[in-house]
């Protein structure tokens, strides 16, 4: 059975370690049949979560307009989701990060994920 898998990639660095094994498991994936989509959270301009609980009020994921509003639909249409990072003094990447903290609108929203 064919699966929707959201590869969530942190690394700034294209083809870093955490890129090329995201996108060996991309093609292991795809080889197999299943739907994959890459998200490179270092491309996007996600802010950080404000907490303002305003979350799915308009339609979107967050009130405030960025490209988490691009991810939260992917991660709800999918049945598998998978985070490639690199680790940075202790720690991820702070847009993956702020993307992240934004699973928290799946919360306020009462949205029940399939992942």
């Amino acid at each position: 059975m064919s699966k929707n898998i959201v590869v969530l990639t942190g690394s700034p660095r294209k083809s870093g370690n955490s890129d090329l094994l995201a996108g060996a498991f991309i093609n292991g994936a795809k080889n197999a049949g299943h739907n994959v989509i890459k998200f490179t959270a270092a491309d996007k301009n996600i802010d950080g979560c404000k907490a303002c609980n305003k979350c799915f009020s308009k339609g979107n994921a967050c009130f405030f307009s960025d490209d988490f509003n691009e991810l939260a639909p992917l991660i709800m249409d999918s049945d598998l989701l998978v985070i490639s990072t690199p680790l940075y003094w202790f720690s991820f990447p702070s847009k993956l990060k702020a993307a992240i903290d934004k699973f928290y609108s799946f919360i306020i929203g009462n949205v029940t994920l399939r992942v």
